[in-house]
């Protein structure tokens, strides 16, 4: 007689859930088939513990099957945090009618090119104190953009005379900024999906935000830069 009351009762819950996935989507009857079979996975488990018929192989075995199937289910959705979150991200570039140097925040150093002035075709690296300010005030005599960018480089090689000014808005940006600019500026490839522009935007911003030590100038290109890929 207990049997026959199972059988009934397990006749009913099979009609009963039967009805449940005909009334939901294909992609909802998946992921309940996988909820309810790992339930009654561990069910049949319990049930053949409890009376003595299971060896504890046998419920290493569920239990590994049971972890396969939450696996199954969740690592779709964490692949692509993780691949978000380990992809790399390159130096930035910034690029002026005058000169171009590419910072690389994550060892500290910076290098850069400079294209006109008394010292056009020099390497940044390759100039002595003496030159870099002999360039700089050619710079801010002709060119006021690749002056504040060199200003930029000076301060992060620690060359002594020149602080953190605040340039107004129409100073420290152009507006002629463009796409290739910008993801240079972020340091990522073009096309790049608005997660990896909103984390690498975050990523610089927290070295270069004034309020945390960082450069006015490099901190409003990077900002712009953001706002130009994000729209």
């Amino acid at each position: 007689m207990p049997r026959l009351i199972l059988l009934a009762l397990a006749a009913v819950i099979i009609w009963y859930c039967w009805r449940h996935l005909k009334s939901r989507a294909p992609q909802e009857r998946k992921r309940l088939l996988w909820l309810w079979g790992s339930a009654l996975l561990v069910l049949i488990t319990l049930l053949l513990v409890a009376t003595g018929r299971m060896h504890w192989i046998g419920i290493a075995i569920a239990g590994l099957l049971a972890l396969t199937q939450s696996m199954a289910r969740w690592l779709p959705r964490i692949l692509p945090l993780a691949a978000l979150l380990g992809r790399k991200m390159g130096p930035s570039t910034l690029r002026t009618q005058g000169l171009t140097v590419t910072f690389n925040f994550a060892s500290g150093d910076a290098e850069g090119e400079i294209f006109t002035g008394p010292h056009a075709g020099k390497t940044l690296s390759g100039l002595s104190e003496s030159q870099l300010r002999e360039q700089m005030a050619y710079f801010q005599a002709n060119d006021r953009q690749s002056a504040l960018l060199l200003q930029a480089y000076l301060i992060k090689r620690g060359v002594g005379g020149f602080s953190q000014s605040r340039p107004d808005s129409n100073q420290a940006l152009d507006g002629n900024l463009t796409a290739e600019e910008a993801w240079q500026i972020l340091g990522i490839e073009p096309g790049s999906d608005r997660e990896v522009i909103i984390k690498a935007h975050k990523r610089l911003i927290q070295k270069l935000h004034p309020d945390r030590g960082g450069n006015e100038y490099l901190a409003a290109k990077v900002n712009a830069a953001r706002d130009k890929l994000l729209g």
